[in-house]
């Protein structure tokens, strides 16, 4: 085993002290591992003097130990992918908290069999008992240990070291350890051991975009010339900051579409786009912030109703659509994260709801092109229907505005939204970025910063609106925004939902020019969530097939369903979802790889 110790070149690390500073890597068949400080150890036995791996345990009692526990317990670490038996079995701390603890000699036999070369035995309060897990036996000290992933989907900006103090004066320091294979960063992840032992939730491993303030580091939105002008954060967006004090690990700040706009592959420019392990592997992460990657990506996807969740630390590009989001491989993450929020004090009970439940199904948006797309939310939509159960009501927005719509206005739901996007989003977007423009020429002798050509056009658009038309078109959104919720939750006798289409299951290859829509409509079925400020989820349903243009093999392309609820009503969508769950027998995880599901 050969030990890297890591150089800190930047004297800021000497004024981190609640980082868990790193200092060495080491690599044992193959993976390489992450050292960071650790608690003091004095050994009473005689233990070898040279860097040893070592799993630390903790004893049921004071029964001798057996073979038969001790090998199911090292079964349970090793289901961390941190650890690994081979690898850290060459010490053994027991911890116990009584004084006399034996091992039975089948119990001695077995370690040796698997490399076991020296165990100490400890006796601690409980309180202070050392954690359960792998350590590096070094200098003196327990070091502890992370495993370095290579970031080979190159999705990460930084990685970030541990934080060892999740008070808000804690500040973020960037991981400066490269991976193995080339232009490729290395991610520390942390032990999940003493949860896996403990049968405990374990600690969340949280990827941060970067549009979130992390206190001590700077902010890019994916563009250089952000990043040149940007300052070490004074503080931790409050998102991030409620996770961190739950014992969440934040592994780093990943990329997102440039200055929060739309990027595609082709489009990028001081970034390259990051590459989507769905599929053949040269998919986009797609641009939009939330529900379209969630596609792509084939994950789960929440975000809360919009004035129930702070966004302070969070860049902002238009007030009334800023909202906060979590993606994730499973709903019980996406539960914890809500209640962890406190955007639905979510209990983790499945709760009867006083109300009977509505699905309403707009037209507007149904069918999508594909036909086996459409089979897919077809049967989603028959299990709502069923196991909510839920009373299915068709909806048409443009047939209902002509019928019922709001005094002195056009009676064509089209034509009265023409350009109010324009003038409400892309005004506020031109302006949101004033301030980044003049720091940028203040400090560049009056240059204007870099963007890419499509933000250069969404800014145009954006400062052609004069306050006049601004104030007209967000007088209109607001129109249309109390409309639309009296039409779809304004019936207090349901608890009404909307299910959604997310876009088309088509690939879309790196290597192909996508032009990006120069106009929107505030009719766009993603526009409906953010207009509202109502909860939405994505949930993964299954995938479709195509065939993949370099070797001609068939790949499958992830099919998401987005439901959508009340306003303040985040607490009963996620109850629904689970129930759905459970009595469909639909899964509530998908796999890493390819495929969501096998």
């Amino acid at each position: 085993m050969v030990l890297s110790p890591i150089e800190h070149a930047s004297p800021i690390h000497k004024k981190r002290p609640r980082c868990l500073q790193p200092n060495h890597v080491f690599e044992v068949d193959g993976v390489q591992y992450l050292t960071a400080n650790g608690p003091t150890f004095v050994p009473t036995s005689d233990v070898p003097k040279t860097p040893c791996p070592v799993t630390a345990i903790t004893s049921p009692g004071a029964s001798p130990l057996t073979r038969d526990w001790l090998e199911a317990y090292l079964d349970k670490l090793d289901r961390c992918d941190v650890y690994d038996t081979k690898t850290f079995i060459k010490g053994l701390i027991i911890t116990s908290s009584v004084c006399r603890q034996t091992i039975s000699v089948e119990c001695r036999d077995f370690l040796q069999q698997l490399g076991n070369e020296w165990v100490e035995m400890r006796v601690e309060d409980s309180k202070d008992s050392l954690a359960p897990g792998p350590y590096l036996y070094l200098d003196g000290s327990l070091k502890c240990i992370f495993r370095l992933y290579d970031d080979v989907q190159r999705a990460f900006m930084c990685g970030i070291e541990a934080v060892s103090d999740p008070r808000p004066s804690s500040e973020f320091q960037q991981l400066r350890v490269s991976g193995t294979s080339y232009d490729s960063l290395a991610i520390a992840v942390p032990s999940q051991v003493p949860s896996l032992v403990n049968n405990s939730p374990s600690q969340l491993r949280v990827a941060v975009k970067d549009c979130y303030l992390l206190q001590g580091l700077r902010t890019s939105l994916c563009n250089r010339a952000y990043y040149d002008i940007s300052d070490p954060a004074t503080f931790t967006a409050d998102v991030v900051q409620k996770l961190v004090e739950d014992g969440a690990h934040i592994l780093g700040l990943t990329k997102l579409s440039s200055m929060i706009a739309r990027e595609e592959p082709m489009d990028a420019v001081d970034y390259p786009t990051a590459f989507n392990p769905r599929g053949d592997g040269y998919h986009t992460d797609t641009s939009r912030s939330s529900r379209r990657p969630a596609m792509a990506n084939g994950v789960w996807q929440y975000q809360p109703s919009h004035d129930d969740i702070s966004l302070r630390g969070l860049i902002k590009t238009y007030a009334l659509f800023d909202t906060p989001c979590v993606f994730a491989r499973s709903f019980d993450v996406v539960k914890r994260v809500a209640n962890i929020w406190g955007a639905a004090s979510y209990s983790g009970a499945i709760g009867q709801t006083k109300r009977p439940y509505r699905l309403i199904y707009p037209v507007d948006y149904f069918p999508v092109q594909s036909s086996e797309q459409m089979n897919l939310l077809t049967s989603f939509v028959d299990d709502v229907e069923r196991l909510a159960p839920a009373t299915l009501v068709t909806f048409s927005i443009r047939d209902s505005w002509k019928q019922n719509h709001p005094s002195d206005v056009s009676n064509n739901v089209d034509e009265y939204l023409q350009d109010v996007v324009k003038g409400t989003f892309y005004h506020q977007f031109y302006y949101s970025s004033a301030n980044f423009r003049d720091r940028y020429a203040n400090r560049h002798q009056c240059k204007l910063p870099y963007v890419i050509p499509f933000v250069q056009r969404r800014w145009a658009q954006g400062a052609s609106i004069s306050l006049e038309e601004h104030g007209e078109a967000t007088k209109r959104l607001l129109i249309y925004k109390d409309w639309l919720h009296k039409e779809l939750f304004g019936d207090d006798n349901f608890e009404s939902f909307v299910i959604l289409p997310v876009a088309n299951a088509s690939p879309v290859y790196r290597d192909e020019i996508l032009k990006s829509p120069e106009k929107q409509s505030a009719l766009d079925q993603l526009f409906l969530p953010p207009i509202l400020g109502a909860p939405d989820i994505v949930i993964p349903i299954g995938d479709v097939p195509y065939l993949f243009k370099i070797t001609g093999r068939t790949e499958f392309l992830p099919v998401v369903a987005n439901l959508v609820g009340a306003p303040t009503r985040d607490l009963e969508l996620l109850h629904t979802v689970e129930r759905i769950l459970r009595k469909s027998g639909r899964p509530k995880g998908v796999l890493t790889g390819p495929r969501m599901f096998n």
